[in-house]
């Protein structure tokens, strides 16, 4: 007898060690870490370094424009008729050739494209801050992406917990009814009604597995961490942020407006006219003097202007159409923050909601607790049956798995409206 007790009070030490194991080897997930991951692991951060390095790229070929413009050409042709002079006086067949060649280099420098070529790369600086907005916009809904999943892996996980809690004590009252049925106290259909609950639990319980199976496998792929069945999910700490809204999103018509700004600005300094020194250098003939027939170098310099005229006619309506885009992105800001502050509002509304309910919860619980206690020992006696036992503690899970679930959805709506405001 005393071997017995010994080898029970082991068995219990070894399964509450196995059981603290168990507990201490399961991965907690938090929140943050899970974003933080996500972020890193996604291929469109890549995106960042080359939009900067392109950027960089194209900043470079704008200062290239400032360099001297050095072009290479060459001629040969051969006229059907040339100037000639037949003059008394004159050397008889003095004229021009009719093949005559040149090869050379022209070269031009601008003196007044440094501002217009200065606003180019602010133009380009802007165009990449959009680009670099976007992709921060695509972080943001993979933010979200990831904070619906730890949600939905968190609710399915704790309703796994009560209905393996709900599964050990339809075994017990099994257990306790089928020593009734051997003796001919009960009746063998109460036994049955158990037995048929019991395996609608476990098609539950399978049903519930293959769902945080999907999401803990998507969660696994977005962050790159090892989430399993048994990852623990940390939502939140339970506070909200109070600051002000910081989502990409306005970053990004804020890159736009200024991205047009600075057009229009370049619109301006691309109508005035330009000055530039030009050079030419050529070898061939005739040259510059025709009557000059021998191969020889010869050349021009000077100072140039440019103005392209048509800019000016069209100026108005270039900056018509940069005032019109500018409306078109504050109405586009202003729908975001509407549609902002209306999510919000209803994810405001629902904290209070499950804050007010789940007080009500807690007492439920106690209550059914209490009855769930009472029914076991009056079905234990044969006082009540096994369907009625079956009543009280579907209302006791029910109670149990509404207060489990409304404070999983209030860690839910807490974490969302954190990830609306853009933290």
């Amino acid at each position: 007898m005393k071997q017995m007790k010994l080898k029970t009070v082991l068995l219990c030490m070894f399964l509450g060690a196995a059981s603290l194991a168990g507990n201490a080897q399961q991965k907690l997930l938090t929140l943050s870490e899970a974003l933080s991951n996500a972020e890193e692991n996604y291929p469109s951060l890549k995106q960042k370094s080359l939009l900067e390095e392109a950027g960089r790229e194209n900043q470079k070929l704008l200062d290239a424009s400032l360099y001297p413009q050095v072009n290479a050409t060459g001629q040969a042709t051969y006229q059907s008729e040339v100037t000639s002079l037949d003059m008394p006086g004159l050397p008889k067949g003095l004229g021009q050739k009719p093949d005559n060649y040149n090869i050379g280099l022209e070269m031009r420098l601008p003196l007044t494209q440094f501002g217009t070529v200065r606003t180019r790369r602010q133009l380009e600086q802007a165009q990449t801050a959009i680009g670099l907005s976007q992709v921060d916009v695509d972080l943001q809904r993979l933010r979200e992406r990831v904070t619906n999943l730890m949600g939905n892996a968190s609710l399915q996980s704790e309703n796994l917990g009560i209905l393996k809690l709900r599964l050990l004590d339809l075994d017990s009252q099994r257990k306790k009814v089928a020593v009734g049925v051997a003796n001919g106290a009960v009746l063998k259909s109460n036994q049955l009604v158990l037995e048929s609950e019991i395996l609608a639990t476990q098609q539950r319980i399978d049903d519930i597995n293959a769902t945080v199976k999907g999401l803990t496998g998507e969660l696994a792929i977005l962050t790159g961490l090892a989430v399993g069945e048994t990852t623990r999910m940390q939502l939140s700490d339970g506070m909200m942020t109070g600051q002000a809204a910081n989502r990409p999103e306005l970053k990004l018509f804020e890159a736009q407006r200024n991205v047009l700004e600075i057009r229009s600005e370049l619109l301006k300094k691309e109508s005035h006219p330009n000055l530039y020194v030009f050079g030419q250098g050529f070898y061939g003939r005739p040259g510059y003097n025709f009557l000059n027939t021998n191969l020889r170098t010869y050349g021009i310099g000077g100072l140039g202007l440019s103005w392209n005229l048509n800019n000016l006619f069209t100026q108005s309506k270039q900056q018509k159409i940069i005032d019109l885009n500018k409306e078109i992105v504050n109405s586009q800001q202003e729908t975001f923050n509407q549609n902002l502050q209306a999510s919000l509002t209803e994810k405001t509304a629902e904290i209070e909601k499950y804050q007010s309910i789940i007080s009500k919860d807690a007492q439920i619980v106690k209550n059914r607790q209490e009855i769930i206690r009472a029914a076991a020992s009056q079905l234990a006696n044969g006082v009540i049956t096994s369907t009625e036992y079956l009543q009280e503690l579907n209302a006791q899970n029910a109670a149990q798995l509404n207060l489990t679930l409304h404070q999983v959805q209030l860690a839910i709506a807490k974490a969302q409206y954190n990830t609306l405001l853009g933290y």
